[in-house]
């Protein structure tokens, strides 16, 4: 097929160059100034398609975490596959109502929650490690690298002002 319409914008471009040179000829007759313009038209290069030009591109489906999710029921008595919108149980369309009715939460069974802590860097004898108030201590390279649940490598006790870690040597 690609090269059928190839061919077939080639014939349509060829007719249409030679209908504008004899039009230029009529007009300015035979000069140097009309075989320039006449020598422009031919040169021009042609329109080719490629096969990309014919293929449909992918749609790229977003996958929304279950804990993401909008709580509603859809027609077929699954859950809606949409994310809920900032601080609603429900995405956009079901906040205006749920005609099939939500899933409680003890038909969602292992929905889980996250919840962002607000960690910051502290310096022990030297080393610095992540800590929070709930007196954790991270692993580093966890938090570094971003990761969702990161790990808790102690506890850490603040006496006078002064942080310290009493399991770690």
């Amino acid at each position: 097929m690609e090269k059928r319409v190839n061919n077939t914008i080639e014939d349509h471009m060829l007719e249409f160059k030679n209908v504008v040179c004899e039009k230029v000829m009529q007009e300015l007759g035979e000069t140097e100034q009309c075989s320039n313009i006449i020598q422009f038209i031919y040169e021009h290069k042609r329109l080719v398609l490629t096969t990309e030009d014919f293929s449909k591109r992918k749609r790229v489906k977003n996958d929304v975490p279950h804990c993401e999710r909008c709580t509603a029921k859809r027609s077929n008595g699954e859950q809606c596959t949409r994310r809920k919108k900032d601080g609603e149980l429900f995405c956009g369309t079901h906040i205006k109502g749920t005609p099939h009715g939500f899933i409680s939460p003890d038909e969602q069974g292992s929905v889980q929650t996250t919840s962002k802590v607000e960690v910051w860097l502290q310096d022990f004898k030297g080393i610095s490690y992540y800590i929070d108030n709930q007196m954790n201590v991270y692993q580093t390279e966890d938090i570094v690298s971003n990761k969702r649940n990161p790990k808790i490598i102690s506890k850490y006790v603040t006496e006078n002002g002064e942080y310290s870690i009493p399991n770690i040597v």
